[in-house]
């Protein structure tokens, strides 16, 4: 099952939308090592999951939902079947995993992200 794993909240203003949640919800930020113009989000302790803020110019979509796959190309294929598509190339992230935008039928962009492997995974 897929769970979701990461959120993405598009902004044509990085500094402004990051001073905006830092002051109000304690989030820090740091920038990424993989992606220009997009900010990891440290959002705290406890049961949520952290996100990111980034550039409109990489996505529109104001908010980007990050899915966990076992393996990304069932993940692609799978969407495909059910009437969504591919939205580009999947990437690795050296340490991260392998990482992808897919669509709906209707044009709702989500990521998808298989996981490096762990080693106590070999």
């Amino acid at each position: 099952m897929g769970r979701i794993i990461h959120v993405e909240l598009t902004t044509d203003d990085l500094h402004g939308a990051s001073d905006f949640f830092s002051s109000a919800f304690g989030w820090q930020f740091s920038p990424s090592a993989f992606v220009e113009d997009y900010l990891t989000a440290d959002t705290g302790a406890g049961g949520g999951i952290d996100g990111a803020l980034m550039t409109a110019v990489q996505q529109k979509q104001s908010v980007i939902v990050w899915i966990e796959v076992e393996d990304i190309h069932d993940a692609v294929r799978d969407v495909e079947k059910a009437g969504g598509r591919a939205l580009g190339e999947i990437h690795e992230l050296h340490g991260e995993g392998l990482v992808t935008y897919v669509a709906d039928p209707t044009g709702l962009v989500f990521g998808v992200k298989q996981p490096a492997p762990t080693d106590d995974a070999l």
